[in-house]
């Protein structure tokens, strides 16, 4: 919609107006649920950065140390095993959280939420 500004106003030749808008009524313990639920999804979508950091840690660490020795009366086999089990563990872990994150990353998208909100789902 457009209107012409009068004769008086030297700087604006033509004037727009966007002013039209949906108007959502929503109950406050509706909304609360609801980005409740989105906080929860956010943090979904960024847990696998805890096990990458662990898995690479782990990979690092067997891979530029020799067990040669015995520690705390542990021998050097049973720490290589314990290193061992706890990147298989690690890995397992990295794949389950990526695989969370893909399946929750399209609920926090913006128009996912407005449709919630909307009662759109």
């Amino acid at each position: 919609m457009s209107n012409n500004i009068s004769s008086n106003s030297r700087f604006i030749n033509k004037k727009c107006c966007n002013t039209k808008s949906d108007l959502i009524e929503i109950t406050e313990d509706k909304l609360q649920n609801i980005l409740t639920r989105l906080i929860d999804n956010l943090k979904k979508i960024h847990q696998w950065l805890t096990p990458l950091s662990l898995f690479t840690t782990l990979l690092l660490s067997i891979l530029t140390t020799d067990f040669t020795k015995e520690f705390i009366g542990i021998e050097k086999d049973v720490w290589s095993a314990i290193f061992y089990i706890c990147l298989a563990a690690s890995f397992v872990w990295l794949i389950i959280s990526v695989i969370n994150s893909i399946r929750f990353y399209k609920r926090t998208r913006l128009n996912n939420i407005i449709n919630e909100i909307k009662n759109n789902e």
